[in-house]
């Protein structure tokens, strides 16, 4: 790689919100850009082989079917990257099905961000080590959290960070919906608490639920987390049948040490949080 040369990276999906995100971080930070996508007239394949980098930012569910289309065009000397949220079966795909350097990336953001910075990036390197240098450099340099860590130890991370957090909130909403009381109607009756957690709920369910539905189907690292929340969900519900206030207790605790030092961060950052949410109304 000629660190003088003025990289090309090609976008798989250039058109869509992520694709446009990161063509306008590259075209920022000197990069020539080329997009593909199916309301372009630039092909795929076509975008491949004239590209340094490429980028394959399209749905989860479409993504290794785009890796194995583009990795016979694409230059041994290049450098291919996913950008989906589970990282096994894209870099298994990518070190099956192209010759070229290859990396498994997660924008752990949505693309309504303004920029990278204070934003974490997670880079799962699957083949070859000069590209990972440049596209850690190129993040950090505009502020990104870069992690390097293995596909196998992302996928871990993210049953818990998005598989356990989304299934639990789109639970709650469905559970609350089976009640009967609208959100409205609870909010009337609402500390700011419960407020703030209904606007995160709501969030989520404003999102792509296609795109949701991949995250907690797709990575089977899911499955083991949820047969631990199940366990819990169920031995909380006993507690609380049993009417056993000192086992409610300990089992509140357990949680509470497990937490640790972050308990007084979070509230501290919450108070601040609420305090403005009060200031809005």
């Amino acid at each position: 790689m000629n660190s003088m040369k003025r990289v090309s990276v090609g976008i798989i999906g250039g058109t869509g919100k992520m694709g446009r995100f990161f063509k306008k971080f590259f075209e920022k930070n000197k990069c020539k850009v080329l997009v593909s996508s199916r309301r372009t007239r630039l092909k795929p394949t076509e975008c491949a082989k004239k590209s340094d980098v490429v980028l394959v930012s399209v749905p989860i569910g479409a993504t290794l079917k785009v890796i194995r289309e583009i990795s016979p065009c694409i230059n041994k000397k290049s450098l291919l990257i996913d950008t989906t949220s589970i990282k096994k079966e894209p870099v298994n795909a990518m070190l099956k099905y192209s010759k070229c350097e290859a990396i498994g990336m997660h924008p752990v953001f949505g693309p309504n961000v303004g920029s990278v910075k204070n934003q974490a990036i997670v880079l799962c390197p699957a083949r070859g080590k000069k590209w990972l240098r440049w596209i850690a450099n190129i993040f950090e340099k505009n502020g990104a959290k870069i992690r390097i860590v293995t596909a196998k130890k992302h996928d871990e991370m993210m049953s818990i960070i998005q598989g356990l957090n989304h299934f639990s909130t789109l639970a709650v909403a469905h559970a609350m919906k089976r009640s009967g009381i609208a959100i409205n109607e609870s909010l009337e009756f609402a500390s700011p608490v419960y407020r703030l957690r209904m606007m995160m709920v709501g969030r989520i369910l404003n999102q792509n639920p296609e795109l949701y539905a991949d995250i907690e189907i797709m990575n089977s690292k899911n499955r083991e987390m949820l047969d631990l929340l199940e366990k819990s969900s169920q031995q909380l519900k006993k507690i609380i049948e049993s009417k056993n206030k000192r086992e409610f207790v300990k089992y509140f605790n357990e949680c509470s040490q497990f937490f640790g030092g972050f308990r007084k961060d979070a509230e501290r950052t919450s108070d601040y949080l609420i305090e403005k949410m009060v200031e809005m109304e």
